[in-house]
């Protein structure tokens, strides 16, 4: 009875919010709907949505509680056993369990006493994500029970990332797996121009820097594999709200909602840094690129022309002045 009367509460909450959010297309507000009603439920510290990044063979928070975007290769830790055997796992002393991953703990300071995971599947009933619970806040300990009130939003994050992930599979660009040019267009329409007037948005275009040497050095193959590995680097230092496109070539274009210029300058030194820092292997080499950055604040006056032309004059002043840094 009490798990009737939990997901009664938690039906009514979504449907209270969901049609406005949905309407203003903030993904990122809804699943921290989702998600708060999760902790909830079943009285945990935390909870998390995971999805599954076929193209970079890792898994990534759409949304945690109280931390910022993690990261891991997929397969590991608990919730990467759960998504790869498609199983419900309680731990409830995660320290002595072999397959807990404590590199998160050392990256959040945060120390995890009990887990719950629970996968997320498709309509095919192919594990895409999973949602996470963390530290029972009474017993201290998970049950079964708990698993059964994860259900409700476990069944909301399967509708939302199935979603995205067939209407990514329409926009994709074949060889990064970003959207294209028209996902580009789409996401302006829909998070951009709705928001122009309500709060600040910016566009960052970035290149890689001497690229056509590259390619004559290297060979299309090796220019093939970091435009892939740039475009993973991307996928994982942003949120989930910002979209990341390829232009075309070795150019790409960030749709930044709700950031205003400081914020995307502040973004696009993080993916600088990224790219130097990283290192692409392909076959025996290691391979090294730097990119330049141009990031513009989005105008109510300007069309979508405009605002990308914008943002590619500041592209070509950062290439002017010496590459590998950001101008805005």
């Amino acid at each position: 009875m009490v798990f009737k009367s939990k997901s009664k509460i938690a039906l009514d909450t979504i449907s209270e919010h969901m049609s406005e959010l949905f309407y203003e297309k903030r993904l990122s507000q809804t699943l921290s709907i989702l998600n708060n009603l999760g902790r909830k439920l079943i009285g945990s510290d935390r909870c998390s949505f995971w999805c599954v990044d076929e193209k970079s063979d890792m898994l990534w928070t759409m949304e945690a509680h109280n931390v910022e975007k993690i990261v891991i290769p997929k397969g590991s830790g608990l919730v990467g056993y759960a998504v790869e055997h498609n199983e419900t796992l309680i731990v409830n002393k995660p320290y002595k369990d072999e397959r807990f991953n404590k590199d998160v703990d050392k990256q959040t300071g945060y120390k995890t006493k009990s887990i719950l995971v629970l996968p997320v599947t498709n309509s095919k009933n192919e594990v895409i994500g999973a949602y996470q619970a963390v530290n029972k806040l009474r017993g201290g300990k998970f049950k079964k029970k708990d698993v059964k009130s994860l259900m409700l939003p476990a069944v909301m994050l399967g509708k939302i990332l199935e979603s995205q992930m067939l209407y990514n599979s329409a926009v994709e660009d074949q060889l990064t797996g970003l959207k294209n040019r028209r996902g580009f267009y789409d996401f302006y329409e829909t998070y951009i121009v709705s928001n122009l007037s309500k709060c600040r948005n910016s566009v960052i275009m970035c290149d890689i820097d001497f690229f056509k040497k590259f390619n004559d050095t290297y060979g299309h193959n090796a220019g093939d594999a970091v435009l892939k590995h740039v475009a993973n680097v991307f996928r994982n230092n942003i949120r989930v709200d910002d979209g990341v496109f390829r232009w075309g070539g070795e150019e790409f274009i960030f749709l930044l909602p709700n950031t205003d210029v400081e914020a995307a300058a502040q973004l696009a030194e993080r993916l600088r840094k990224a790219i130097e820092d990283s290192v692409c292997r392909f076959e025996e080499l290691e391979l090294r690129v730097t990119m330049s950055f141009g990031v513009h604040e989005a105008s109510a006056e300007l069309n979508v022309e405009d605002n990308v032309k914008s943002a590619d004059e500041m592209l070509y002043k950062a290439k002017s002045n010496g590459r590998n840094q950001v101008q805005k």
